[in-house]
């Protein structure tokens, strides 16, 4: 079969994992930068594709091995997951990628041997992609909110699913070395290929049930710290309920004062009194800053927090009270921007330090601003802080289930984040 023939071919494959990239990945680019990235990929993709066949043996065997370094270059290039996490799903995605091409290129030569080369080539590129897309489909609906919702699971975790997808891709790899050497039938390499497939299958059950479990595991966390935001809510409102007690209290010695200036005609005393009077209640109410009770919740918790250090927190909300969004999407957004907007004022070693939080509900769009000082040498990297941790991951999760965006700005020591969810 000739080159043209396969370039239609080649261009079908290199597409298919273009698509597939673009929905799997948590993207690094805009939509127009991965586009470009992908046209480089696709041209890269065809010349090596057809290399490998015109040279043949071991030329096209490290032609392969080309292929296989610039689709991994590929999703390194335009995803942002960590690099244990890139290569699970790299490995994942080829070795299936791998075992689908090899089993109906053995379902062609034992079920239809009289295809001729160009129709057997094409009916299999076509039944592969359709395949992988069907696949891709599955992944979307069931795996990808498990392994989204996890901020981080931890890279030495991530290394170890990188072993089992390596294992089951070396495994094939050797069952094609073996073949070579021993020219192993053709219904036999098949049933074998079958077999490692529902091995393969029943081991990534059990890795998708763990990562299930990790994924209850980061939302009893988000729990506990709801908890600790309500404990500190309530704690503000016991103290506030001892002031007033007290206040009750000393109301007729209050009143007595007034009325001892009263009886003496000194109205500027008697004015002095009341505002000093009216400025210690002020001080010890708790203050109200949401309609919603889980923002009240969270905003007064890092008040107090923030109080307790000596940094500035002044907030602006117009929120209402019913919000469609999960409490505990609450806490992993407004919780995380606000801990860390703590931290960088703590750890900027400046004074004056403040934090300022903006939140607002318009045209079915939630939005969080918040403003505070941070380190001079804070850098960013794709629009978000350099290493980010788990934290940040957190509230990139919840932007990304809202089918929102988040965004970093650091200018003259002030680091600036919006976080929009479409609600």
């Amino acid at each position: 079969m000739s080159i043209p023939y396969q370039i239609p071919g080649l261009f079908l494959t290199a597409l298919c994992h273009v698509i597939v990239i673009y929905h799997m990945l948590e993207r690094r680019h805009a939509r127009g930068k991965f586009v470009l990235y992908s046209c480089l990929y696709i041209v890269s993709f065809v010349c090596m594709g057809g290399h490998a066949y015109v040279a043949g043996g071991v030329k096209a065997v490290l032609t392969y091995l080309g292929i296989a370094g610039c689709l991994f270059l590929f999703f390194c290039v335009v995803s942002q997951e960590c690099f244990s996490k890139k290569c699970f799903l790299f490995l994942t995605y080829f070795g299936l990628f791998s075992i689908i091409d090899n089993s109906l290129r053995l379902m062609m030569v034992l079920f239809l041997p009289r295809l001729s080369a160009p129709v057997g080539y094409y009916v299999s590129n076509v039944i592969r992609t359709a395949a992988l897309l069907l696949m891709l489909a599955l992944y979307k609906k069931y795996a990808v909110p498990v392994i989204r919702s996890i901020p981080n699971i931890g890279t030495g975790r991530w290394w170890k699913l990188v072993l089992i997808a390596l294992m089951f891709y070396l495994l094939q790899v050797a069952l094609i070395i073996l073949n070579a050497w021993s020219n192993m039938p053709e219904l036999s390499q098949f049933l074998i290929l079958v077999a490692v497939s529902l091995v393969m299958c029943a081991v990534y059950g059990v890795v998708f049930s763990n990562i299930s479990y990790m994924k209850k595991d980061a939302e009893a966390a988000l729990v506990r710290q709801n908890a600790e935001y309500l404990s500190a809510q309530i704690s503000a409102l016991q103290n506030a309920e001892k002031m007033h007690r007290r206040f009750r209290h000393d109301m007729r010695h209050h009143l007595k004062t007034i009325v001892e200036y009263a009886k003496a005609d000194d109205v500027p005393g008697i004015l002095a009194y009341v505002k000093e009077y009216s400025v210690e209640v002020s001080e010890a109410a708790v203050k109200q800053y949401s309609a919603n009770s889980t923002v009240n919740m969270i905003l007064s918790a890092y008040a107090g927090k923030a109080g307790e250090c000596g940094i500035r927190f002044s907030v602006r909300c117009n929120v209402p009270e019913k919000l469609t969004v999960r409490d505990i999407d609450l806490i992993a957004l407004l919780g995380n921007l606000l801990e860390n907007a703590l931290h960088g004022c703590q750890k900027s070693g400046k004074e004056n330090t403040y934090i300022k939080i903006q939140t607002h509900l318009k045209n079915k769009k939630f939005v969080i601003i918040c403003d505070n000082i941070c380190s001079d040498n804070l850098e960013l990297a794709d629009g978000l802080p350099a290493g980010k941790g788990i934290g940040i991951s957190s509230i990139l999760t919840a932007c990304q289930k809202y089918d929102g965006n988040l965004n970093y700005r650091v200018e003259d020591g002030i680091c600036s984040v919006c976080a929009v969810l479409n609600l």
